[in-house]
């Protein structure tokens, strides 16, 4: 591999951001151990964690497209450096690798509509309206502190529910709770972002909810999206390992908590991909503690 060659595909590695997938991850597990028993396909769970990793990317192009246009992305923005910001890749390099995301996403989402549930086909929509509208469009719904509410639900009640529509199986009690908790955690990770970016945000008019609420209630916003799934799944009535596996999710909502306290600017760049594995971990426990209770 020639050094261009090289160079271009370290660029393109980063650009699309490897360390946020387990926050899409995570919910289409979550939604997948949901199942009911006899309507599992394990084709179907394959296609669906496409669909989810494949919108995942589309939407860390799309940002970068699209605040890097907008001039969001500045000179001395604090998070890592972007592609089309730094002069890595042009807007056309990005709108083709945007297109191809988009694609896998709608060829995938559209093989699982017409075997899945007729809903999917407005969730689908919504799917790409909210990758595209994110930070796109003429009132990018990002910049007016409708970002943490939309990763919410198309990471929680969206991603869960979507699951068990692709697979044809009735939606139950447990999996509505677990699609309004799973998204929690990964709202968090937009939270530390827009925390850290809230000042030059704020210079160029993206009023993220950060800008707003300002650094404390955002710091106790973040406490909240990390612990509240683990309040509301106290595993009582269970065995002593649910117990375990309970607390050791909760040390680490404590030592997110607390380096949200400490840390501030570029030092919450490490925070990022350590809350996306957190809201793995989150899924991961949300799908023991229901299931196991179910069982």
């Amino acid at each position: 591999m020639t050094t261009a060659v090289s160079h271009k595909v370290r660029v393109w590695g980063q650009t699309l951001r490897p360390r946020t997938l387990p926050a899409a991850l995570g919910p289409v597990l979550l939604g997948q151990a949901l199942v009911v028993p006899g309507h599992f396909s394990l084709p179907t769970a394959a296609l669906c964690l496409a669909c989810a990793l494949a919108l995942q990317l589309a939407v860390n192009l799309a940002n970068d497209l699209f605040d890097g246009l907008s001039g969001v992305d500045q000179p001395d923005r604090l998070g890592p450096t972007r592609a089309l910001q730094g002069g890595w890749l042009s807007a056309g390099e990005l709108r083709v690798g945007l297109s191809l995301t988009l694609g896998v996403a709608v060829a995938t989402g559209l093989w699982l509509v017409l075997f899945g549930h007729w809903l999917l086909w407005g969730l689908g929509g919504l799917a790409l309206l909210g990758v595209l509208g994110y930070s796109g469009g003429r009132r990018p719904y990002a910049n007016r502190g409708l970002g943490e509410l939309a990763v919410w639900a198309f990471f929680g009640p969206v991603a869960v529910l979507g699951s068990l529509l692709a697979q044809q199986s009735p939606i139950t009690r447990e999996a509505v709770a677990a699609g309004l908790l799973v998204g929690m955690p990964v709202a968090a990770i937009l939270v530390v972002n827009n925390l850290r970016d809230r000042h030059t945000d704020a210079r160029a008019g993206k009023i993220t909810l950060a800008v707003r609420m300002g650094p404390g209630a955002t710091r106790r916003l973040f406490a909240l999206l990390t612990a509240g799934p683990l309040a509301a799944t106290l595993p009582l009535g269970l065995v002593a390992w649910a117990w375990i596996a309970w607390g050791l999710t909760g040390l680490a909502a404590l030592g997110l908590a607390r380096e949200m306290r400490r840390r501030d600017g570029a030092a919450l760049n490490a925070l990022l991909g350590l809350t996306a594995l957190y809201s793995l971990a989150m899924a991961l426990w949300l799908g023991l503690r229901l299931v196991v209770a179910n069982g």
